[in-house]
């Protein structure tokens, strides 16, 4: 009920909201400029991320200084496909590995929570993974928010995540 709430009170309390694939090439466009329009600090929580445009608004970030940190599902950027490897090679770009909590000896679970905090000031949220498929061939939704109590939740989840995590090495 408590995940109801927050759902249906970020609706209320959102920017925009898009919904992919029919807005897709919208969310996608906000999205990138969000990102390199970012003044200090991004942050984000993704399970999947092969989309190379939105990597390349993460690339063009970076080179303002930004500092970017990126945790991400351990077992999905191992994919050929992803594009974590390519953005941790990139000065200003750190990135984590979580897996999911382990379940009765058959594994872990995922990390599949998709967030996004752009200078502590904007909540990038919803269904949508960074991939290509999220934005054009998906049904998902991606919500723009600027409410500050919910913006200081998700921080406080990112900063716990961040603390489990194990950061990222290329391998030379």
């Amino acid at each position: 009920m408590k995940y109801l709430i927050i759902l249906l009170t970020s609706f209320l309390f959102a920017s925009e909201v898009f919904f992919m694939p029919m807005q897709g090439k919208e969310a996608e466009k906000k999205l990138f400029s969000t990102f390199t329009h970012a003044h200090n600090s991004i942050k984000i929580i993704i399970y999947s991320f092969t989309n190379k445009r939105i990597a390349k608004a993460l690339k063009i970030a970076s080179t303002h200084n930004i500092k970017i940190t990126i945790i991400a599902d351990e077992k999905e950027a191992k994919f050929n496909r992803s594009v974590i490897k390519n953005l941790a090679a990139i000065k200003n770009i750190n990135i984590y590995l979580l897996h999911g909590k382990k379940y009765k000896n058959k594994g872990f679970g995922k990390l599949h929570a998709k967030a996004s905090i752009i200078d502590n000031k904007i909540l990038v949220t919803g269904s949508a993974n960074y991939t290509y498929s999220a934005f054009y061939k998906n049904y998902e939704y991606i919500i723009f928010h600027k409410d500050k109590e919910l913006i200081t939740k998700f921080n406080n989840f990112f900063h716990y995540l961040k603390s489990i995590a194990k950061p990222y090495r290329l391998s030379r």
